[in-house]
């Protein structure tokens, strides 16, 4: 066989065996392709038995033919553009917060405290430590500062204030025997009368002693209560006050007394005032007359006998005046003053003394059921209904009274001083007339000591709040170098992280 023959049969050779490889690739792509269009049938028609298992099912659990623990989704649910927006939104959230967080980590302004958050081990150790001692000194130093705030120590300031008007203060004129029966009387008997010739049954008429006052005054010229008549009453300025401006009887102790300038309402530019007067006794007083003057409050209505002068006749007195207005820190301060009355049961201004003497009349009526005439007026409705007695004879009641009042003043922790007080300093001098033209009983000359000026008195803070929270944040500003907006950021701080753990 030629070399030709044998090149042309092994060429036959060839292009059968090239013709039965295409030939099996050609079934194996062909038997490929009829199994992925059996699978797409075969899993278009599970799907679709899904669907009709699933549509079948739900109608079963509506209709109740079986119990929702038996139902079971078939399907799983293929993502759709709206999740993929979400899973968008919530990964630039994350991512957001987590930037935040880091933000506010390494820019913390109080000292040290981004060292410890970002910083290696033995640096974040060395800055907590720091820290940790800085906070420590600062605590120490602010319970000290809030301790010494807490002890409510005070300072008093002074100051002398001019005054364009120097207000006089009000002074009760009285006869000291009249007076003292009228204050004490009980059932229109005085006490050192008694009731030893009336009989039990003796009815009690209350204010019922012997005088009765007859008010009559000229003005500018004199002015009288029927015991006392006043003749002169004049400032060096030129002020007139003999009139009812200025002059008043009291009514309440059966005219035995009178006060001048009661409304306060009188000054002078050289705070100075003359008074000239009478006085006429009832014919059964039976002893030489004894007048007092008693310089008051005009706010106060109870008389104060504390600064009592008492005044001799044909002698020219001067009773000179220092006013001083005290202002007190109420309660926790170590005055714990009061801007109430209290127990006090008499008009006009609270005073510590009123309230003492209400305490003590309120006692006495609480023993006895009934007081004295002049402090009767004052009880109060409901201690009336609750304690009064109407089933003692007069003379029992008024043996209890006064068996009760003897006994001392009753102790009571309720009467603190009051927040406003007006303090008044009296020194009095007499002479011996040198006028002889002056014919009345009785001169008093009246002076304050600094003529266009007072002084005040008023309780301050020693150390006040805003002065401890200064103290603690420039304290906190040096040791840790923090503020209130350093605290803001760390608040903010911990926030982001609890909310970055609790929402992913």
């Amino acid at each position: 066989m030629s070399s030709w023959q044998k090149k042309r049969d092994s060429s036959s050779v060839l292009e059968n065996m090239m013709d039965e490889r295409n030939g099996n690739a050609n079934s194996y792509y062909t038997t490929m392709a009829q199994k992925e269009k059996h699978l797409s049938v075969s899993t278009n028609d599970s799907y679709s038995n899904y669907i009709d298992i699933n549509h079948n099912q739900r109608s079963s659990i509506i209709d109740g033919k079986k119990n929702s623990s038996e139902y079971q989704t078939l399907m799983v649910k293929v993502p759709s553009d709206e999740d993929d927006r979400w899973h968008e939104m919530m990964a630039s959230r994350k991512l957001f917060l987590k930037n935040k967080i880091n933000e506010y980590a390494n820019t913390f302004t109080m000292h040290g405290l981004s060292r410890i958050i970002v910083g290696k081990n033995i640096e974040s150790l060395f800055w907590f430590m720091m820290l940790f001692g800085g906070l420590v000194t600062c605590f120490v130093v602010i319970h000290g500062l809030v301790s010494k705030f807490y002890r409510y120590e005070i300072y008093t300031e002074i100051r002398s204030i001019i005054a364009h008007e120097n207000y006089f203060p009000a002074i009760t004129f009285c006869e000291d025997q009249l007076f003292v029966d009228n204050y004490f009387a009980y059932c229109g008997v005085s006490q050192r009368e008694g009731h030893k010739n009336l009989s039990k049954d003796h009815e009690c008429h209350r204010m019922g002693l012997n005088y009765r006052g007859n008010i009559s005054y000229k003005a500018n010229k004199y002015w009288s209560n029927g015991l006392f008549n006043v003749t002169r009453c004049r400032t060096w300025g030129g002020i007139n006050c003999i009139n009812s401006g200025y002059l008043r009887t009291m009514y309440h102790f059966n005219h035995s007394c009178f006060q001048w300038n009661y409304q306060g309402n009188l000054s002078d530019v050289y705070s100075h005032a003359e008074i000239l007067m009478d006085f006429h006794p009832p014919p059964w007083l039976g002893k030489e007359e004894k007048i007092i003057a008693l310089p008051q409050d005009p706010q106060v209505h109870e008389v104060d006998t504390t600064k009592k002068v008492e005044l001799e006749p044909y002698k020219a007195y001067e009773i000179k005046l220092d006013k001083t207005l005290v202002k007190r820190l109420s309660t926790p301060f170590p005055s714990n003053c009061t801007y109430d009355k209290g127990e006090d049961i008499f008009p006009g201004r609270y005073t510590r003394r009123n309230c003492i003497e209400s305490h003590n009349f309120l006692e006495i009526y609480k023993a006895c059921g009934q007081i004295t005439d002049y402090v009767d007026q004052f009880i109060p409705q409901e201690f009336r209904e609750k304690y009064g007695r109407n089933d003692t004879s007069v003379e029992e009641a008024r043996t209890c009274i006064f068996s009760q009042g003897s006994q001392g003043t009753k102790k009571t922790n309720e009467c603190n001083f009051p927040c406003t007080d007006y303090d008044l300093s009296v020194i009095h001098s007499f002479n011996e007339r040198k006028d002889p033209r002056i014919k009345a009983k009785y001169q008093i000359n009246i002076q304050y000591q600094k003529v266009d000026t007072y002084q005040t008195m008023e309780e301050k803070e020693l150390y006040p709040w805003d002065q401890m929270l200064s103290e603690m944040g420039g304290l906190i500003g040096l040791i840790i170098g923090a503020s209130v907006i350093s605290v803001v950021e760390v608040f903010v701080y911990f926030f982001l992280v609890f909310w970055k753990k609790l929402c992913f």
